[in-house]
């Protein structure tokens, strides 16, 4: 009797159970609360992703479109200065292939205006050396003379600066007397200059010779022999030219191997006193002329050399 009477009165409650019952709700009401925070958070950063990837989107298309409207306006600029450009070569070009004398004053002009335009892409020489013929009997030779031997002074200048960019070169002095180079000192005479340049991690020896010297055409002969340290030995290329003033380095120049050129430029020529200045220069064959191109074989040479350099660089 007495252990059903016990088991039959309640089980007091104690502090946990009283607290169990008052956080039961809140526990619900926390979890709802909870679950809205989430969802309207979760609303939120896919609305502002989405806001985001509109707004890159709109930028990528006016991005677009404005590079689309620039590539449409150089092209069309481009093609208008390459349709100038080819009426005025046909037009100097006509003038020249006249035939006669004719008027030397706008022959001189007009080679002017053909240098002036189209010394990048263009072997000038011979034009210059023809209108040197034909004002050699007129009474303004010296002026015709001066004019030409200014303007093609003027584009050798001009291809220099840019070929220094990207090569390197070095001066000489040449005794016409002598037919020597002038020593270090500027007084000595030495049969030939030597110098070491390296461009684009490729070292060659330059070796400069006088071989003769003309007073009356302003010109001076010489021997160019390179000399390049290969893995599988030394290689020597070796070059003889007349050099004068009508000879500019983007387009006179001389092929070296891994696509690179050697040229030299005469700055001055003095024939009473028998000297001459020259600057030989080592660079780069994109720095050349529009008319020399790179041989195939060399350009695929190029691309195996920077994607074996990616492919390297890329390695942990």
């Amino acid at each position: 009797m007495g252990e059903s009477e016990e088991a039959a009165a309640p089980r007091r409650r104690d502090a946990w159970d009283k607290a169990s019952i008052l956080l039961h709700p809140v526990g619900g009401l926390l979890t709802a609360l909870a679950v809205a925070g989430l969802g309207f958070w979760t609303s939120s950063y896919l609305r502002e992703r989405e806001a985001r990837e509109a707004d890159l989107r709109e930028r990528m298309q006016t991005g677009e479109t404005n590079a689309r409207l620039y590539s449409e306006l150089i092209s069309k600029r481009e093609e208008s200065e390459s349709a100038l450009r080819k009426d005025m070569f046909t037009s100097i070009i006509t003038s020249f292939l006249g035939g006669g004398a004719g008027n030397l004053e706008q022959k001189v002009l007009n080679l002017e205006l053909l240098v002036y335009n189209f010394h990048e892409s263009l072997n000038l020489k011979p034009l210059f050396l023809h209108i040197a013929r034909l004002v050699r009997d007129s009474p303004q030779k010296a002026e015709y003379m001066s004019r030409l031997n200014r303007v093609a002074e003027e584009v050798a200048q001009k291809q220099m600066l840019v070929i220094e960019e990207g090569g390197t070169v070095f001066d000489a002095s040449v005794d016409g007397k002598a037919l020597a180079l002038v020593g270090a000192d500027g007084e000595s005479e030495v049969p030939f200059v030597a110098r070491d340049l390296v461009v684009d991690g490729v070292a060659r020896n330059f070796k400069l010779e006088v071989l003769g010297f003309d007073r009356a055409s302003e010109q001076v002969q010489l021997r160019v022999t390179v000399r390049t340290a290969e893995p599988t030995g030394a290689e020597t290329v070796s070059t003889e030219f007349w050099l004068g003033h009508f000879d500019f380095p983007m387009i006179d120049n001389t092929r070296l191997p891994h696509d690179q050129r050697l040229a030299v430029v005469l700055n001055n020529f003095d024939a009473p006193g028998g000297r001459a200045d020259l600057t030989l220069a080592y660079f780069p064959g994109k720095y050349a002329g529009l008319r020399e191109k790179p041989y195939y074989d060399e350009v695929l040479a190029k691309l195996l050399a920077a994607n074996q350099g990616t492919a390297t660089a890329r390695k942990p």
